[in-house]
């Protein structure tokens, strides 16, 4: 969909929340979570103390800078019982960061279900499980993009008691043929899926690609930021 065939935007009404406590917990936590907006869906996989495979699905992979290359995922407060992956990735020092795609949704979403430790979500979710020699975590076969992270270090978040674990890339599989000459991968052509809240996906569709501006671009900057704004302004009459 063409942007500037909407509306302007800036005109919607617009509903203002500022007591959060009172809302229904669960109203609360998918309010919270989509409106950050769409995150990478992923599978992130771990051996357990048997050796047993683990996928858990994730939405918080971030990417903290490319030289070293490292990334993070956030973990919940272990509470009563400790979170397998995260338990996982200290124990072996190594899992993988797995997109999800469109052909394995509901199966991916499914690796969420609550599965004692001695059950595999490879098994029990129907998905392949790919070994890679001298890595010790598990690859998902379906999957387009896979990481292999070693990890770093977790620490708590002082505000909520949320661990986050850094880890760096040791690995990555990627088809090829999406990996435009600059480096930088075409998420829409990898069928990659995004999720906001708890439960809802999204397809990732490009909508442009813009060139970094230097400092001497300056009027070609303004040149760009007006012309916006007048297909914007033209829209809203």
């Amino acid at each position: 969909m063409n942007l500037y065939n909407l509306p302007c935007l800036a005109n919607f009404m617009k509903k203002t929340i500022q007591d959060f406590k009172s809302l229904d917990r669960h109203y609360r936590a998918n309010l919270i979570n989509s409106i950050i907006g769409i995150k990478q869906a992923s599978l992130i996989g771990t051996y357990g103390k048997s050796s047993v495979s683990n996928l858990a699905l994730f939405s918080s992979a971030v990417h903290l800078g490319s030289n070293p290359p490292l990334v993070a995922i956030f973990s919940r407060p272990a509470g009563s019982s400790p979170k397998q992956t995260m338990e996982n990735i200290i124990l072996q020092k190594y899992y993988t960061i797995n997109h999800v795609n469109e052909s394995i949704v509901s199966r991916a979403h499914s690796c969420s279900f609550n599965f004692p430790a001695n059950i595999s979500e490879f098994d029990a979710c129907k998905l392949t499980e790919e070994k890679v020699n001298g890595f010790n975590a598990p690859f998902v076969k379906e999957c387009s993009i896979s990481l292999g992270i070693c990890y770093r270090r977790h620490f708590p978040l002082e505000e909520n008691g949320v661990f986050m674990i850094i880890g760096s890339i040791e690995t990555l599989f990627v088809n090829d043929e999406i990996v435009q000459d600059n480096g930088e991968v075409d998420l829409s052509s990898s069928y990659s899926v995004g999720v906001a809240g708890n439960n809802t996906y999204y397809k990732l569709d490009k909508h442009s690609s813009h060139a970094y501006l230097k400092k001497s671009q300056k009027n070609t900057l303004t040149d760009i930021v007006s012309a916006e704004l007048e297909k914007n302004t033209s829209n809203a009459k």
